[in-house]
């Protein structure tokens, strides 16, 4: 799992630790020498013995009782089972993972994280098909988070990477059926409009320049008013030139940039890609 808990977790201060001035920044001290025994096994895990993961998962363990109601205590839980996987030893990883799953159940995002990190398990040990279907629940159970809109573009890039061309394809159409479900499902939100964007991404990957410009037109005329629309015109204009060779409808579009949107910072560019168009 990526190490960015310290960035995302909120710090709250910790009420039971009373008449300390410091109290935060004496947790985050403790965490940080246990973090230290965690960070030594994941440099080089197959030469720490299993004696310093016992002793590492220990300390993690008693730092997250103790410090239950501090943010930090997560960062620790989810330690635990990224310290197993990383020593192979998959069984206590995923258990580890289904507990948390359980405990943190009213926290979609950590449920989709650890039911994530299930999935790795399973492509680690080179069980495509388990993993997939950890993946898929993900998309069905916790398909508004952060790693459910994430998820059906990693699982065509597996087949993209695994030389899997059909089934890439196969899953690039599910994600935009996906995609577009999720988008009509929660309209104007910002979450309909990051799936529109994955839209977008997606065709680009696969080189279905029409369906580009006719989500780069759905996008603009959706969110007229609520999103700046600069940077769509500017990828419509590149799609219009480089890929589908109209220049005139590129031409168009980076007009309608230059018009529109003064004050852009993408109008200087535009305009110098106008003139080598041939336009004014």
């Amino acid at each position: 799992m990526k190490k960015t808990f310290f960035a995302i977790i909120c710090i709250f201060s910790f009420a039971l630790l009373a008449g300390c001035a410091n109290d935060q920044y004496s947790i985050e001290r403790r965490y940080w020498k246990v973090q230290k025994l965690a960070e030594k096994i994941f440099k080089n895990p197959d030469a720490s013995p299993p004696r310093q993961l016992d002793i590492a998962v220990s300390k993690l363990q008693n730092f997250a009782k103790r410090y239950e109601k501090n943010n930090l205590a997560v960062d620790a839980e989810f330690t635990i089972p990224r310290l197993y996987l990383v020593k192979k030893e998959y069984v206590k990883g995923r258990a580890a993972l289904s507990s948390l799953i359980e405990k943190y159940k009213k926290n979609e995002n950590l449920c989709a994280e650890a039911m994530f990190l299930i999935g790795n398990s399973y492509e680690i040990q080179d069980k495509w098909a388990s993993a997939l279907g950890e993946y898929k629940r993900i998309i069905q159970t916790y398909p508004v988070t952060m790693r459910g809109l994430d998820v059906p573009v990693y699982i065509a890039q597996h087949y993209k990477v695994s030389y899997q061309p059909d089934k890439m394809l196969e899953a690039y159409h599910e994600a935009i059926a996906h995609y577009k479900a999720l988008s009509e499902k929660f309209p104007n939100s910002i979450l309909a409009f990051n799936a529109d964007t994955l839209v977008i991404r997606i065709y680009s990957e696969i080189k279905n320049w029409p369906a580009v410009i006719i989500s780069l037109d759905s996008i603009i005329e959706k969110y007229k008013g609520k999103v700046k629309a600069d940077t769509f015109l500017l990828e419509k204009a590149l799609v219009y030139s480089k890929q589908l060779k109209n220049n005139q409808k590129a031409k168009e579009a980076l007009e309608v940039l230059i018009k529109d949107y003064p004050d852009s910072r993408l109008v200087k560019p535009a305009k110098k890609f106008l003139a080598d168009l041939g336009g004014k």
